[in-house]
């Protein structure tokens, strides 16, 4: 019985070898196929002792009994037959992931051709073995001679070769111990290479291309175009767990329109109960994506109320992700959600400090007095907020999640579809539920029950915003309502956390008491705690107005108003006049 690959090696030198090695590859060609020795022994014109010594000789040295076959690299193709325009797509692909990401295999320029020849001849056993054509493949090569290449470097190429497909078990791959740690380390990054480059045209349409690819600390991004993008990426991102193990770092994709849409085209879209959506959650996201754009130049000139209004676009975008994810594929959302979380993260402090820098200012004028011990540290701490802000802003992060946003807005990954006369309900009954249950868990005499509320209600004014295009004019004093209840519960919370910030403050302070120009301890801690009484007195004040203002937006009401403002996406015919 021969193998894939004994069985092409024979043909190979039945037809191209000499005499007497093509003769007995034909005697084990007709052997293998059942022909009887005396049988082979006429057909050929040979002996029975012939036929029986070189079936022998076979079945103890199989194919190291032949001479190993010299070939170069075209030969090798045009033999195997190889697909030609996907093993070039796989290997033009191959070579643009080499180059963008040398700072994170770090391989030598060297490794650039042997990279290449592997992508090559990946599938070069798929017409002798396509079940196994990856590990037929490492053996065929193994199995010759490549010509300019030394045995090291073609060992690399067959391992390469062998590592393409399937889940990769160096540990159970014939003699590949045998290469050096530096060698086994090499392969490996360029399997891992090979194997992402080889999804990228799973469609076999050669169609799929790689516009650039951005490196972030977390990840790779490959942007793709083509009509097969989303098929080839999906295939990619499976191939590439030897990429995310070897070099420790996640490998995403995003796909590029050939021809992007206006996103202010997108946003002017009128609105109606027919719209379906994820139309809908586009324009939202075009909206808010072009207020980033409109506040970011202030931003980067260190405004910090710009910040704050590029930090609140972000925001929306986030939440839009996040209320109407029924509509949208899990895995790109929640990626995307997490990145635009990770940037809010990081602006948040600029306006924060901003707010609590005015609130300081305006107590030491109310109560004529000199800047309280917390106003430098805080005003240095705002500073470095502010700069890492800007940082951002300027920085290739920035840009690379605006593209990101812009593809996500013109393409974005729909898991459902329906008119936002069905989807609306199903939205805000999701958050009135939501508000309900975090009501239930309020105590009044515990500000902190208050802030999981807070949230609720946020989430329930921004889908009303979201959608008043389509519910009109009368959504706007439940709006106002929310807005009031929501900002008495923000400065509740601001006030805890102020509070939080004074005692740590107070104990760094204490600390720094054994310096010489040091505060007195008990004037420092009484002007701060004097701040700190009048900051509790607020909070009481604004829980005491959200009592007012609580009623309009209580779980019962809030379901009874917004049942009554959906009522505009379902209007009663005109009835027709009387005669």
């Amino acid at each position: 019985m021969l193998t894939p690959v004994e069985d092409f090696w024979l043909h190979w030198h039945k037809d191209h070898s000499p005499e007497p090695t093509a003769r007995r590859a034909r005697i084990l060609l007709l052997a293998a196929a059942g022909a009887p020795p005396t049988a082979t022994a006429t057909a050929l014109g040979v002996s029975d002792v012939t036929v029986t010594r070189a079936i022998k000789r076979f079945e103890r040295r199989r194919l190291a009994d032949f001479p190993r076959p010299v070939l170069s690299v075209e030969e090798i193709l045009t033999a195997a037959q190889v697909d030609l325009a996907h093993a070039q797509q796989v290997t033009d692909l191959t070579l643009q992931l080499f180059e963008a990401t040398r700072l994170l295999h770090h391989l030598p320029a060297r490794s650039r051709q042997i990279l290449s020849t592997a992508a090559l001849l990946h599938n070069v056993a798929l017409e002798i073995d396509e079940v196994q054509h990856h590990t037929s493949g490492r053996e065929l090569l193994l199995g010759m001679n490549l010509s300019g290449y030394t045995d090291r470097q073609q060992r690399i190429i067959a391992y390469t070769v062998g590592f393409h497909r399937k889940k990769v078990k160096p540990e159970k791959a014939d003699g590949f111990k045998g290469l050096s740690p530096a060698q086994r380390r090499q392969t490996l990054a360029l399997s891992a290479l090979l194997r992402v480059a080889d999804g990228l045209d799973y469609s076999q349409s050669q169609s799929t291309q790689l516009q650039k690819v951005v490196i972030t600390p977390r990840s790779i991004l490959l942007h793709l175009s083509g009509p097969e993008a989303k098929c080839d990426a999906a295939r990619a991102d499976k191939k590439a767990d030897l990429w995310r193990v070897l070099f420790k770092t996640d490998l995403e994709v995003a796909i590029t329109t050939p021809a992007a849409e206006d996103l202010q085209t997108v946003a002017d879209l009128s609105v109606a109960p027919q719209t379906q959506m994820p139309q809908f959650v586009r324009q939202i996201m075009a909206r808010h994506w072009l207020r980033w754009q409109a506040n970011e130049a202030a931003a980067l000139s260190g405004d910090p109320a710009a910040v704050k209004a590029v930090r609140l676009s972000l925001r929306r975008l986030r939440a839009a992700l996040d209320l109407f994810s029924p509509y949208l594929i899990r895995k790109p959302v929640k990626q995307l959600r997490r990145r635009l979380q990770d940037v809010e993260n990081l602006l948040g402090p600029v306006w924060y400090l901003e707010v609590l820098l005015a609130d300081v200012k305006t107590y030491e004028a109310e109560h004529a007095e000199e800047h309280l011990p917390l106003r430098a540290a805080w005003e240095k701490e705002q500073r470095t907020a502010l700069a890492a802000a800007r940082n951002w802003l300027s920085g290739p992060e920035a840009t690379e999640l605006q593209t990101v946003l812009a593809e996500f807005i013109a393409m974005p990954a729909v898991q459902d579809d329906e008119p936002l006369q069905a989807g609306a309900p199903k939205v805000l009954t999701a958050i009135l539920a939501e508000v309900t249950d975090r009501q239930a868990a309020v105590v009044l005499d515990k500000p902190k029950t208050y802030h999981p509320l807070r949230l609720a209600l946020k989430k329930c004014r921004y889908a009303l915003e979201f959608f008043k295009p389509a519910l009109g004019s009368h959504v706007e004093p439940v709006i106002a309502d929310l807005v009031r209840a929501q900002d008495h519960l923000g400065a509740v919370s601001d006030v805890e956390l102020l509070q939080q910030r004074l005692a740590d403050f107070l104990q760094v302070e204490a600390e720094a008491l054994t310096q010489p120009q040091a505060l007195p301890s008990g004037e420092a801690a009484e002007r701060i705690l004097a701040y700190s009484q009048t900051r509790q007195v607020d909070e009481q004040r604004h829980l005491a107005a959200f009592s007012q203002a609580w009623p309009a937006v209580r779980a019962d009401r809030l379901q009874r108003r917004v049942s009554r403002l959906l009522l505009a996406l379902n209007p009663s015919p005109t009835p027709s006049p009387v005669a």
